[in-house]
C-alpha cells in the first residue's frame, strides 16, 4: 500500500526483516532507487532490524519457516485488488513498466502491523536496558565482594597483631644499621606462635632490588620472613610474617635482594638486631 505515492512504513519494515516476496521486493527496490524519502525510511527500518537482531536471543528456525511466512502473506493479500506499490507490468510501457492499483490509496494496512513491529522494537529496547542494568549490578557486586574480602583480610591481620603484641612471651628486638647503611626498625617475635611483626624506616630501595627480612635461628640457615615494600622511603610500615613455630631466634636482619626476593641472603645487610 502506498501513501501519496510512497511505500508504507510497515512494508519497508517487512522488507528490512527479509519477509517480503521476491516480486514485491524487486518492485520496492526499484521505487526506492528513485525515491529519496522512501530510501531514507528503508535505512531507518534496516537499522531497527539490526538493533532487534542484537538484542534478542538468536534462534535457528526450521528450514520451511520462510516459505510458510510467505504463504501466509500471500493468503492475507488474496482479497486485495492490487499490490501496495507499483509492480512490474510490461503491458503498460507508458508508465515505465509499472502499474498502480486502482484503490491503492484507499487500502489500510493489516492491524497487526501496527502492534507487532512496535512491540518487537520495544522488546529490543527493554532487553538492552536490562542487559546494561545486569552488567552494572554485576560490577557493583564484584566491587562489594572485593571490598569485603579486603576487610576480612585486614581484620585477620589485626587480630594476629593484637595476639602477638598482647602475648607475654613475645620478645622485642631493635634493628640497627649495619656497616654504612641507614635506617632503623623493630621486631616483635613470638616463637610459640611462629609469628613476627616488624616495622622499618629505610631509604628508597635501589632499582631492581627488594628489602627482605630474615630470621637467623640458633641452629640452621636463615629463614625468609617476607619482603618489605619496594619503596619504603620516608615512611614506616608494618609487616606480619609466619615462620616455623618454636624456632629459637638468634638475630633478625634485613638485606638487599633482587626484586622478588631470594631463598637465602645474597645481598648486603641493611639492618640487624640480636635477640
Amino acid at each position: 500500500m502506498t501513501n501519496s505515492d510512497h511505500i508504507r512504513d510497515e512494508e519497508l519494515e517487512l522488507y528490512a526483516l527479509g519477509g517480503m516476496p521476491e516480486l514485491e521486493a524487486e518492485a520496492l527496490k526499484a521505487h526506492v532507487a528513485v525515491c529519496g524519502e522512501c530510501a531514507m525510511k528503508l535505512a531507518e527500518s534496516r537499522g531497527s532490524a539490526a538493533l532487534l537482531s542484537f538484542a534478542v536471543k538468536q534462534e535457528h528456525p526450521a528450514g520451511t519457516i520462510k516459505a510458510e511466512l510467505l504463504s501466509r502473506i500471500h493468503a492475507n493479500r488474496a482479497h486485495e485488488e492490487d499490490y501496495a506499490w507499483p509492480v512490474p507490468a510490461p503491458e503498460r510501457p507508458e508508465t515505465g513498466g509499472l502499474r498502480v492499483g486502482k484503490s491503492a490509496r484507499n487500502k489500510t494496512s493489516p492491524w497487526w502491523n501496527w502492534i507487532v513491529v512496535p512491540a518487537a522494537l520495544l522488546l529490543a529496547l527493554v532487553s538492552l536496558a536490562l542487559s546494561y542494568q545486569n552488567h552494572k549490578v554485576s560490577q557493583a557486586l564484584e566491587k562489594q565482594r572485593q571490598a569485603a574480602q579486603a576487610l576480612l583480610q585486614e581484620r585477620e591481620k589485626t587480630e594476629k597483631l593484637v595476639g602477638i603484641l598482647a602475648a607475654a612471651d613475645t620478645v622485642t628486638v631493635r634493628l640497627a644499621p649495619a656497616a654504612e647503611a641507614a635506617g632503623s626498625g623493630v621486631v616483635r617475635y613470638n616463637a610459640r606462635l611462629g609469628m613476627l611483626v616488624y616495622s622499618a624506616l629505610l631509604p628508597e630501595v635501589p632499582a631492581g632490588k627488594s628489602y627482605q627480612m630474615w630470621l637467623v635461628p640458633t641452629v640452621g640457615s636463615p629463614i625468609n620472613a617476607g619482603l618489605l615494600e619496594k619503596d619504603a622511603r620516608a615512611s614506616t610500615s608494618v609487616w606480619l610474617a609466619q615462620v616455623p613455630a618454636n624456632t629459637d631466634a638468634k638475630a633478625f636482619a634485613i638485606t638487599v635482594e633482587p626484586t622478588g626476593g631470594s631463598s637465602q641472603p645474597t645481598g648486603p645487610k641493611v639492618l640487624i638486631g640480636a635477640t
